[in-house]
């Protein structure tokens, strides 16, 4: 195994698993069993099951395709970055190290699947109203996610390796404030025990924004997964130092925020409980999706890292 051929298999599997198109009624059942854990990484949970995504799936939307190439990093498991995630005022002692997912591991390898851009674009349109696409990618897209990470898992298993996508374990906590996780008493508010974001900074995939977002090396539009192996790579070369570093701050994404979560905040810090409520308010509306991203879409950031000159 070797990182060219991880990243070969990658975007094969994105161009190939009908996970990563939005089916038809027929296809969702094959589409929602390729990917596990999905109802633990939504907020509407099993609501978000296959007939209720497939109410409108005999739309002009049929066949619409949510990522396109992924980017990879690769990261040491005993990167001392990891360490340092557990500090209260960057995630908390309930953020696991690599060690803790998958007894042994040396790597970790973060994938950044960046959104195709009919979806980014139609989500620009619109100030405060989210685009279909972008409701779909952010939901049903999330099949896709779950099922790339099995793939990428057992791409490794089968190469005599041992791996773990933490998001697929029953161990993973993502916690949204209005909706108590069982077994997630020790997670705060709008946090997880394995953050995908502060994993792509530490495994060098990209860094943070001003409005929390991340920014990889294809951009800030898009959706993260990071997985564990024994797998002994050669860790690539961080090109940055900074948690802004492929931010211009330009601040376009805190002016464009609809519900003004970012007024009176410090850089970088956000009202997760306004940010919050805004999510809740288009999961009454659009459910069983929800999703906002006008912070992503449309910034001059959305497809490339623009590092500060």
């Amino acid at each position: 195994m070797d990182k060219e051929t991880l990243r070969d298999v990658a975007a094969d599997f994105c161009n190939e698993s009908p996970t990563n198109y939005l089916p038809k009624r027929d296809g969702l059942s094959a589409a929602a069993a390729a990917a596990d854990n999905f109802a633990r990484n939504n907020i509407y949970g099993a609501l978000s099951d296959a007939e209720r995504l497939g109410a409108d799936a005999e739309s002009g939307y049929v066949g619409m395709r949510f990522y396109g190439d992924p980017v990879l990093s690769i990261g040491a498991a005993d990167d001392p970055g990891f360490l340092k995630l557990k500090e209260p005022d960057i995630i908390g002692p309930f953020h696991k190290m690599p060690e803790e997912w998958l007894p042994g591991a040396k790597t970790v390898i973060s994938f950044f699947l960046p959104f195709e851009k009919r979806i980014v674009e139609a989500n620009r349109k619109d100030p405060v109203e989210p685009a279909m696409e972008w409701l779909m990618a952010r939901v049903d897209g999330q099949k896709h996610l779950l099922a790339f990470g099995r793939h990428i898992c057992e791409t490794l298993e089968h190469e005599g390796y041992r791996a773990v996508a933490p998001q697929l374990e029953d161990a993973y906590i993502m916690r949204p404030a209005r909706f108590p996780v069982p077994g997630g008493e020790d997670v705060i508010p709008f946090a997880s025990n394995w953050s995908e974001r502060h994993v792509g900074f530490v495994t060098g995939l990209g860094t943070f924004g001003l409005s929390t977002n991340f920014i990889s090396k294809a951009g800030s539009a898009g959706r993260l997964i990071g997985v564990i192996t024994d797998w002994e790579a050669e860790p690539d070369k961080k090109d940055y130092g900074d948690w802004l570093a492929y931010c211009n701050k330009c601040g376009a994404c805190v002016r464009r925020c609809p519900a003004r979560a970012y007024a009176g905040c410090e850089p970088g810090r956000k009202n997760h409980e306004i940010c919050g409520e805004h999510i809740h308010f288009t999961c009454l509306k659009y459910e069983p999706r929800y999703g906002c991203g006008k912070c992503i879409a449309g910034m001059p950031c959305a497809y490339t890292a623009l590092p500060a000159s």
